[in-house]
């Protein structure tokens, strides 16, 4: 196996010893690359047997492209790195699930709700209980309960040091939620988890079978392990030969119940472990390496890594603090013309170069705006028109925009619009969040779980069939109560019980006609694929005709739909009854970086979050305020605090070539009108790294130690 294109560290731990080891991976130093030449050297040199490795990540992106990578390392052997277990926490448990959680009395045809399915059981049960629901949100359930399946509790051990009466009112709907999903044949995201974790602690003999299973196992991202994953690993991995990679810097997923000592303990786990370090920076320059050091320094408790590059010393960062959102905006906006479209002035908008056809209100209501700039100084939306980005411009697909929150991108949308910038929100309207999209993906679900009520509620009566709240009620509980004595009935059963349902005639009939479709489609034809049965489902259930209503809008959503056709093309080879299982499987446990498309020639906004993982070469910093980041939330929890310090570092170390640093002297949020100080990652800056722009050169003045220091701003 030729390592001839590793650094010596990462040949270190690519040649490792079998047992325990720790990479600490700082960002843009090669994990990706050391992990995958570190699996293809133990299975060539015949230390372990692909089928006996288990590699685990947190986007389907990353275990997709350690795959690929695998398997180009592996030549002639494909076969080896298609029998490797590999993929994220939940898709893995998801498949252990599939075969092992009948001994919870689940069934194996079990359905994943996603958040928007959790948050309509929580809010139906919050009516069932009369709790206010504007006092106490579904949302703040949904997270209290996510919390108790991260740390294992079932709803009787909750304790999540709430007060009284919100903790009997938690552990209450908790008790119903579970009770629920299981009537349901339904499990959440965390579920994946918190089963798998339950079936191996009950049942020894499950749990030797995956221990005897998975003899070596690998980590990416360890730092971002909750207590569940945890505790996975740990009941996994009695062999010892255990490899993973993370960096404590970069723990930034609190909020999802990842917990930092994990990485932080790892030494005290396993005495025995080798440390090593992969420090050598190959993505950013020395200007943006060095200001990220800076930054991280500010965090007291971590695993001390000094990063360095060969890399040139690169342009200088940009530093600039604008009037308020909207220059912000404008900053960005024109920055991004001037550097993609090569323009050294700006142009001016031209209303005959407008589109005739196809324009939102947003985009009418925004070329309005612009024809009154002609005639007047002051309006709403900009103090000027803007430069338009050429039609003939440089690749968008390295210009990246970062915020704390996704409320901060609506000015930047606004003023992109406006220069002809396209765009992608990563984490905002997803593709498998439109209404076409989410009723396919019901009624594929129904055909797999007619017990699925999240499902059954938005179809019932769509396209329209009589079948209103009331009709829905009266047949949910029907479903409930039947399927409540341990017995699974299936959809024939099903329909000669259903007699004894009190609905009007109309009614019974459409309902009777509904299920008795469900029957036809879950009895389809095993020869045929399933973009076959999606086909079917669109005709048989009216939906097509719907949906296609003559209107520009329903061509719009039809299109969406025949995408969906498209996207199950790709397991169009395999039986429709597993295709559908794998399909559902795969939408359902999609992250939100899953849904980039690095096909589209766009700029990508995206938050802090959202980012991990990626690179740009050009990246635009937004926000930079005490209050926003480090956000006001954080300000008084020293452990928030260390974690907002390490998101900014996130930031920081998206960027290849080109940082811009923006913070505003007022912002509007929420309506509100906020005057901030800049945040505190700025203030530690390396003065001979940085430009000022702006209203920075007066609030920033150097000082003998070579960093920042920030004066009172006066408004």
């Amino acid at each position: 196996m030729d390592l001839s294109s590793l650094n010596e560290k990462q040949k270190e731990a690519v040649t490792a010893p079998m047992g325990a080891v720790l990479l600490l991976a700082g960002p843009g130093s090669g994990k990706t690359k050391t992990l995958t030449n570190r699996i293809a050297y133990i299975i060539e040199k015949k230390m372990v047997k692909p089928e006996n490795i288990l590699a685990l990540t947190f986007t389907n992106k990353a275990a997709k492209e350690m795959r690929e990578r695998v398997g180009k390392l592996l030549v002639g052997h494909k076969a080896a790195s298609d029998s490797l277990t590999m993929g994220t926490f939940h898709a893995v448990c998801a498949k252990i699930l599939r075969h092992e959680i009948q001994a919870l009395g689940y069934g194996n045809n079990f359905v994943i709700f996603d958040s928007d399915d959790q948050q309509k059981t929580i809010k139906e049960i919050l009516e069932d209980l009369r709790i206010d629901s504007k006092k106490l949100p579904a949302q703040m359930f949904g997270a209290l309960i996510s919390r108790g399946k991260n740390l294992l509790q079932t709803p009787g051990e909750l304790n999540l040091g709430l007060d009284s009466p919100l903790k009997e009112h938690v552990a209450e709907v908790y008790a119903r939620y579970q009770d629920a999903l299981f009537k349901q044949n339904a499990l959440d995201f965390d579920d994946l988890l918190m089963l798998t974790v339950k079936i191996f602690e009950n049942y020894p003999k499950i749990l030797t079978k995956y221990q005897k299973k998975f003899t070596y196992i690998l980590v990416d991202e360890y730092q971002d392990t909750n207590q569940a994953q945890y505790l996975l690993l740990s009941m996994l991995a009695t062999s010892r030969n255990i490899f993973v990679v993370g960096d404590d810097a970069q723990s930034i997923y609190k909020f999802r119940g990842s917990d930092i000592t994990n990485i932080l303990n790892f030494e005290k786990d396993y005495p025995e472990a080798l440390v090593i370090k992969l420090e050598q920076n190959y993505r950013s320059t020395k200007n943006i390496l060095e200001a990220a050091q800076k930054v991280i320094e500010l965090n007291p408790e971590q695993k001390p890594k000094t990063l360095w590059t060969e890399n040139p010393q690169g342009e200088k960062i940009i530093l600039t603090c604008e009037q308020d959102e909207r220059g912000e905006a404008e900053f960005v906006a024109k920055t991004i013309v001037q550097l993609a479209g090569h323009e050294e002035k700006e142009l001016e908008y031209k209303a005959e170069e407008a589109p005739k056809k196809g324009y939102s209100i947003l985009d009418r209501f925004i070329m309005a705006k612009r024809m009154q700039a002609k005639y007047s100084e002051n309006f709403t939306l900009g103090r000027g028109v803007l430069p338009q980005l050429p039609k003939q411009h440089d690749p968008l697909t390295e210009y990246c925009i970062l915020y704390r929150t996704h409320a901060q991108s609506r000015s930047i949308e606004e003023a992109l619009i406006e220069a002809s910038i396209p765009y992608q929100i990563v984490g905002g309207l997803k593709f498998y969040d439109r209404k076409e999209i989410k009723d396919m993906l019901a009624y594929l679900r129904l055909v797999v779980n007619y017990r699925d009520l999240v499902s059954l509620k938005r179809v019932i009566n769509e396209p329209p069939r009589g079948l209103g709240d009331k009709s829905y009620a009266v047949i949910r509980d029907f479903i409930l109560n039947l399927n409540s004595g341990g017995k699974e009935f299936g959809l024939k059963d099903f329909r000669t019980a259903f007699a004894e349902v009190k609905l009007q005639p109309k009614a019974y009939n459409s309902a009777i006609e509904f299920f008795a479709v469900l029957e036809e489609l879950a009895d389809f034809n095993d020869q045929f694929g399933l973009p076959e049965l999606m086909r079917l489902i669109t005709r048989r259930t009216g939906y097509e005709r719907y949906v296609k209503d003559g209107s520009e809008k329903g061509d719009s959503r039809w299109e969406n739909v025949e995408e969906l056709i498209n996207v199950a093309h790709k397991f169009k080879n395999l039986p429709w009854r597993q295709a559908l299982q794998d399909f559902l499987e795969e939408v359902a446990l999609l992250a939100e970086i899953d849904q980039k498309d690095d096909a589209r020639d766009v700029v990508t906004l995206m938050t802090l979050h959202s980012a991990k993982g990626l690179e740009f070469d050009n990246v635009f910093f937004v926000g930079l305020e005490e209050g926003i980041l480090p956000h006001s939330r954080s300000l008084i929890n020293p452990d928030e605090l260390s974690e907002e310090v390490r998101l900014a570092y996130v930031g920081l170390t998206r960027a290849r070539k080109r940082l811009f640093l923006i913070y505003t002297q007022n912002r509007r949020v929420f309506g509100n009108l906020q005057i901030n100080q800049p945040s505190r990652i700025l203030k530690v800056l390396p003065k001979t790294a940085v430009e000022f722009k702006g209203l920075a050169k007066d609030h920033f003045k150097e000082v003998e130690q070579g960093e920042l220091t920030v004066e009172p701003m006066e408004f």
